[in-house]
C-alpha cells in the first residue's frame, strides 16, 4: 500500500451460545465470501467462521481463514472466482467503486451483503446485520450491547476532564484528517478530547497546514505511514519543525500503525482505550508499545 492507503482504509472499512442456548441454528448451507477485516472480525465473533470459503485480499485473519482462496480487492471483487467458488453471499463494506460487480454478483444470484462500518452507530448495526445473515441475531445482540458498554464507561471516566486539542492525521501528501462524521472523531470525543477538525465539511477532509498550526494541536496522532519498518510511538517527525506546537513541546507527538486506530470494527472499546491512553495517560495510563505498532 502506498503512504496514503490509511485514508482510503479509514474510508471504506471494522461469547459463544452454550448447550442450553436459545440461539437458532445457524443458516445452513450460507457460502460465504467475506471481503473486509471488520466483516471477518465479525463472523469470528459470531462463531461463523466455517460459513467462509473465500476471502478479499486485505483479510488475513483471523488466522482460520489465512489459507482460504482470494477473491480480489475489496472495492474490485473477481466476479468469475466468487462464483467458482459456488458462495451464496458476499460480505463487504461499502463501496461505490464495487457498485458494478456488486449488482453482477446479484444479478448471478449472490446475495451481496455492504455493511456501513465508518462510524460507531455503523459497526453495531453491521453486527446485527451479520448475525442476521448467519442466523445469530441473539448473539449480534448481546455482543453490540457490551460494546455498548464498554463505550459508555470510558466515556463516563472521561467526564469533567481538561479536554485537549487533538489532530488524528490519515493522510500525508497532501494532508488529510478525521473530521466529523468519522467514528474517529466520535473517538476522540469519548476518550475526552476535541477534534481541531471537528468543524470541516467531511469525514475525512484534506487540510492545509496553515490551518493545522494556527489550531495548535495539544496532541498529534499520525496514522499517515504503514509502511513497514516504520518508527513508532512518541516521535516528532516532520512535526518536529514547527516548534511552536503544543504537541511537539510536550512530546505528545505519536506516530501510531493505522490498524491500531483507523479501521472500525468489534474491537472499538480496544481501540477506544487506545486512545484515551494517548489523550489522558493520567487517567488511563500511560500508553503502550503495543498501542503503536
Amino acid at each position: 500500500m502506498t503512504r496514503r492507503a490509511p485514508l482510503l482504509f479509514a474510508l471504506a472499512l471494522v461469547g459463544c451460545a452454550g448447550p442450553g442456548s436459545d440461539e437458532p441454528p445457524r443458516a445452513p448451507g450460507r457460502r460465504i465470501v467475506v471481503m473486509a477485516p471488520a466483516a471477518a472480525e465479525m463472523l469470528d465473533a459470531l462463531d461463523a467462521l466455517d460459513l467462509v470459503v473465500g476471502v478479499g485480499d486485505v483479510v488475513d485473519s483471523p488466522p482460520a481463514l489465512a489459507a482460504l482462496p482470494k477473491v480480489g480487492a475489496y472495492d474490485r471483487p473477481n466476479v468469475e472466482r466468487v462464483l467458482s467458488l459456488q458462495a451464496d453471499l458476499l460480505l463487504t463494506t461499502s463501496s461505490r467503486e464495487a457498485d458494478p460487480e456488486h449488482a453482477r454478483l446479484e444479478q448471478l444470484g449472490v446475495e451481496v451483503v455492504a455493511l456501513a462500518t465508518d462510524t460507531y452507530a455503523g459497526v453495531l448495526a453491521s453486527i446485527g446485520e451479520v448475525g442476521r445473515v448467519v442466523g445469530r441475531e441473539e448473539r449480534a445482540r448481546s455482543l453490540a450491547a457490551g460494546i455498548r458498554d464498554e463505550l459508555d464507561a470510558i466515556r463516563s471516566a472521561t467526564q469533567g476532564l481538561d479536554r485537549p486539542r487533538v489532530l488524528f492525521v490519515v493522510g500525508r501528501d497532501p494532508i488529510y484528517v478525521a473530521g466529523p462524521g468519522s467514528h474517529i472523531d466520535e473517538m476522540i470525543a469519548i476518550a475526552g478530547g476535541r477534534n481541531v477538525a471537528a468543524d470541516a465539511g467531511s469525514p475525512y477532509p484534506r487540510l492545509s497546514l496553515e490551518v493545522i498550526l494556527d489550531r495548535m494541536p495539544e496532541v498529534i496522532l499520525d496514522t499517515s505511514d504503514n509502511s513497514p519498518g516504520v518508527p513508532r510511538g512518541a516521535r516528532a517527525g516532520t512535526w518536529g519543525q514547527w516548534t511552536f506546537l503544543p504537541a511537539v513541546q510536550t512530546g505528545r507527538v505519536y506516530n501510531v500503525h493505522p490498524e491500531k486506530l483507523v479501521i472500525p470494527g468489534i474491537d472499538l472499546p480496544e481501540t477506544t482505550r487506545r486512545m484515551a491512553r494517548l489523550i489522558h495517560p493520567e487517567t488511563f495510563g500511560a500508553p503502550r508499545p503495543a498501542d503503536f505498532e
